[in-house]
C-alpha cells in the first residue's frame, strides 16, 4: 500500500485561518452541514479532524452538543481559544474513540490524508463513534473532474493581505491519475510590510476518489449511501463537481 507524504499542520497552525479560510465559504458549507444534519434530527455531533474550529465553532451556534478531535495539538490549541463550550480531544481518527453520536464528520479533505488502507481503519472506527443508524458527513476531492481538468503547471493559489501581512502561495502539482493521489508542491511566502518573507515549503500527498471507488468502499465497510452532493449542496456532476460531498449512513 502506498505511504503518503504527510502535511505539516503545525508549521501553518498559526497562519491556517488567514491562509485557507475564506470565510463566506465556510458560512456557506457550516449552513448545508446544518440543513443536512437537522434533516436527520441529529443532536450529538463529533468532529473528528476539527482543525482550528471551522465547522464546531459555527456550528455551536445551532444549538447541537459538539464533541471535536483532531490529530494536530498546534491547530487544536487555536480551536481551544476560540470556545471554552466545547470538549476537545487530541486524537487519531482512526484510534479514537470518545463515545456514540448521531453523527460525525469530517471536513475540508480530511480523509485525503489517509492511504486507502487508512481511511478503511477510519470508516470501521467512525462506526463505533456513531449511534444505530448514524451518519457520516465528509468532502473530498473528485477524481474524474481532477482526470480531466487538473492544472498541471505551477500557479498562484493564494494571494491575501491580512492587517499588514501578505501571503502568497505557489502550487506545482501532479497528478497520479492511476492510483489517484495528487502530489502537491507549495511555496508560500509571508511577509509583514516590506521586511523579508518567511518562506515556507511543503510537499505532501492527498488520496482522492472517483464516485465509484468511494462508493465501494463506503458500502465494503459497512455504510449505505444516502446521497453524494457537490459541496456547493447542488447534485453532484462527475465531470464539473470539484468536491464530492458525501453522506452516508451506518447499516
Amino acid at each position: 500500500m502506498i505511504k503518503l507524504k504527510e502535511y505539516n499542520y503545525s508549521t501553518y497552525a498559526k497562519y491556517y485561518d488567514l491562509i485557507e479560510l475564506d470565510l463566506e465559504e465556510v458560512d456557506r458549507l457550516n449552513e448545508l452541514l446544518d440543513k443536512k444534519l437537522k434533516k436527520f434530527k441529529v443532536k450529538t455531533l463529533l468532529d473528528m479532524t476539527c482543525g482550528t474550529g471551522a465547522q464546531v465553532i459555527g456550528l455551536l451556534k445551532k444549538r447541537y452538543k459538539i464533541t471535536a478531535s483532531d490529530l494536530n495539538k498546534e491547530m487544536l490549541n487555536i480551536a481551544k481559544k476560540k470556545t471554552k463550550k466545547i470538549k476537545f480531544y487530541q486524537r487519531d481518527v482512526r484510534y479514537l474513540k470518545l463515545g456514540k453520536f448521531d453523527a460525525v464528520i469530517t471536513m475540508f479533505n480530511a480523509i485525503g490524508h489517509l492511504n486507502k488502507n487508512e481511511f478503511e481503519q477510519a470508516l470501521q472506527n467512525i462506526k463505533e463513534n456513531l449511534n444505530e443508524n448514524g451518519i457520516y458527513i465528509f468532502d473530498i476531492f473528485n477524481l474524474d473532474f481532477m482526470k480531466d481538468k487538473f492544472r498541471d503547471y505551477e500557479y498562484i493559489d493564494r494571494l491575501k493581505e491580512i492587517n499588514g501581512l501578505k501571503f502568497v502561495r505557489l502550487n506545482n502539482n501532479k497528478l497520479d491519475k492511476n492510483n489517484g493521489i495528487m502530489h502537491i508542491n507549495q511555496k508560500t511566502w509571508i511577509q509583514k510590510g516590506v521586511f523579508k518573507p518567511k518562506v515556507i515549503c511543503e510537499n505532501w500527498d492527498m488520496q482522492i476518489y472517483s464516485q465509484e471507488e468511494l462508493k465501494e468502499r463506503l458500502e465494503r465497510n459497512g455504510f449505505e449511501i444516502i446521497e453524494f452532493l457537490d459541496r456547493s449542496g447542488e447534485k453532484f456532476d462527475k465531470k464539473n463537481s470539484l468536491f464530492i460531498f458525501a453522506i452516508v449512513r451506518k447499516k
